[in-house]
């Protein structure tokens, strides 16, 4: 009780006005989403991206995933795409696509994930990190870069 006294009193108003900023200014932390990843060899890693980033980005900034699990996007080469298995719980949780983008991510599932697909088969490009994904788990999925006939 006495140092908690004796720090109001050192630290005065200077105290209360620090506590006043720090708790209403919004940190990078607080715009932190963790997911979870599954690689192909079964290891579970712990993935932390900004709020509002995209999935396959944010796997691809980690930078412990080999680079065959990623492709650069077919309409966005300047950003990365990847498969990945979408938790079920998580599946009505994505930020909904409009019809254009929901239409380009099934065509591109079909043409580079083909036998792999399933129905929580989704683009990491499509998926943007939002605060009710925090928790997500994910596996990364195979990718066909090249059709074969």
């Amino acid at each position: 009780m006495a140092l908690r006294a004796l720090g109001k009193q050192l630290m005065g108003p200077l105290a209360t006005s620090w506590v006043r900023c720090s708790s209403s200014t919004p940190t990078v932390f607080d715009k932190m989403v963790q997911i979870f990843v599954i690689d192909k060899s079964g290891v579970r890693h712990t993935v932390r991206g900004i709020e509002g980033s995209n999935l396959a980005t944010t796997l691809q900034e980690y930078g412990q995933f080999k680079n065959d699990n990623f492709m650069p996007h077919v309409f966005d080469p300047a950003y990365a795409d990847c498969h990945v298995y979408v938790q079920g719980d998580y599946l009505d949780k994505l930020t909904p696509l409009d019809a254009t983008e929901e239409a380009d991510q099934q065509r591109l599932v079909e043409h580079y994930v083909r036998g792999h697909a399933r129905d929580n088969s989704r683009l990491g490009y499509y998926i943007k990190l939002s605060p009710q994904l925090n928790g997500m788990t994910v596996a990364l999925g195979d990718v066909e870069l090249w059709e074969t006939q």
